[in-house]
């Protein structure tokens, strides 16, 4: 019982930045909580949560990760709006990110109803900026591709045509590996150590896949054709 105690106060100060002991002269009834780090939620399998995860250990880019899955990653409609509840519900000043695929949305008319109703769920939400969305077009390896060239024309599904593109670039970061790129990404015993983000950061890649990302959708609506390209908002995790 102590042990389960403990886990779950190690986690919530983990929402937290780290502060100073307070000093001797500080109220000891009182409690200085760091800066409250934003949160990511997603869908999916094991990529995105890794992926942050990773990110989060290795870079100053700090965050809350929760890496409760769902099966079907067009579901995030369904589940999205709860883990927002539940968070604000304890954390009423977070910031949370949602993280997600937009191909199931795309090729789907029914998802995109849903996706129309989560969108008006949480409108009240998303106009105080608690909670900014993040789609990729077609999926967050779209967001790995920034950060090594800087392509723009439309991709519909996360497949063969962005597999060609990004494994030149990311294979190699997995040696020994037989595995095709994007199942390896959803892999955990391939992806659960920090190696392969290094790698995908270092060299100012990063910054290189936030400038790419933002200037691109920039430029796509302020003519009218976002949905005539391949984009990511993934990059608002980094600037906000």
């Amino acid at each position: 019982m102590e042990k389960r105690k403990l886990a779950e106060v190690t986690e919530q100060q983990q929402y937290f930045e780290a502060v100073p002991t307070s000093s001797p002269e500080r109220d000891e009834g009182t409690r200085n909580m760091g800066l409250l780090y934003p949160f990511i939620i997603s869908g999916g399998s094991n990529t995105e949560h890794y992926y942050f995860k990773h990110i989060s250990n290795v870079t100053n880019h700090k965050f809350n990760i929760k890496p409760e899955y769902f099966g079907n990653e067009a579901s995030y409609p369904e589940e999205f709006p709860k883990r927002i509840n539940s968070i604000l519900k304890n954390n009423a000043d977070a910031k949370i990110f949602c993280v997600f695929d937009f191909d199931t949305i795309y090729n789907n008319k029914a998802n995109q109803e849903n996706h129309k109703r989560f969108v008006t769920s949480i409108k009240k939400e998303i106009a105080k900026g608690s909670v900014v969305l993040c789609p990729s077009m077609p999926s967050i390896e779209y967001w790995f591709l920034l950060h090594f060239i800087n392509y723009t024309d439309l991709i519909k599904s996360c497949g063969t045509k962005l597999q060609s593109l990004l494994s030149p670039f990311m294979l190699p970061f997995f040696q020994n590996s037989k595995k095709k790129l994007l199942n390896l990404l959803k892999s955990e015993k391939c992806i659960n150590n920090s190696e392969w983000v290094l790698k995908l950061c270092e060299g100012g890649k990063l910054d290189d896949a936030i400038q790419r990302a933002e200037s691109n959708i920039a430029l796509s609506e302020a003519k009218g054709e976002l949905g005539e390209h391949s984009y990511s908002f993934v990059y608002k995790v980094f600037k906000d």
